[in-house]
C-alpha cells in the first residue's frame, strides 16, 4: 500500500500545481467568428503553438484568453510583428483581466501564416500558427 501511495504522491502535485495555476484552465476562453483554434495551456516566460484555422470571409477570427473570473491582471499584450498575409490585431480587454487577438486574412489568400503575442507580466506568450482556408 505505501508503494503505490508514493507512486501516486506526484501526480496529486502536479494536480494541485494546475489547479494553482492563476491563467486559468485550457485557452482561449472564446473563439468568435469564422474560425476555430486549438485548446492550449499557458506556460510562463515561453510562447505555445495553437492551431488556428480561418476561412478567408472578409470578417476577423476573434479571440479572448483568461478567464475574467480569475483577477488575473493583465498589463499589457503586445503583438510581435504582423503575420505576412493577414492583418492582427491584440489588446488587453475584459477590464484589464483578459487578452485579446484577432486575426483577418488579406482578400483572396488561403495557405499558411503565423502571428505571436506576449502578455504581460510574466512574458506569457502565444503563436498562432494559421492555416487560412477559401470563404464560402
Amino acid at each position: 500500500m505505501v508503494r503505490k501511495l508514493l507512486l501516486v504522491a506526484p501526480l496529486l502535485a502536479s494536480c494541485a500545481a494546475m489547479q494553482n495555476n492563476t491563467q486559468g484552465p485550457m485557452q482561449p476562453q472564446s473563439v468568435s467568428g469564422p474560425c476555430q483554434v486549438g485548446g492550449f495551456f499557458f506556460l510562463g516566460g515561453r510562447s505555445v503553438p495553437t492551431q488556428m484555422t480561418v476561412a478567408n470571409t472578409g470578417q476577423a477570427c476573434t479571440v479572448a484568453l483568461i478567464n475574467p473570473a480569475l483577477n488575473a491582471p493583465v498589463n499589457a499584450v503586445i503583438l510581435n510583428g504582423q503575420p505576412a498575409h493577414g492583418q492582427a490585431t491584440a489588446g488587453v480587454i475584459g477590464g484589464g483581466r483578459q487578452a485579446g487577438a484577432s486575426y483577418v486574412p488579406q482578400p483572396g489568400y488561403v495557405g499558411p501564416d503565423q502571428f505571436r503575442i506576449t502578455i504581460e507580466p510574466g512574458a506569457v506568450g502565444v503563436t498562432f500558427n494559421v492555416v487560412v482556408q477559401p470563404g464560402r
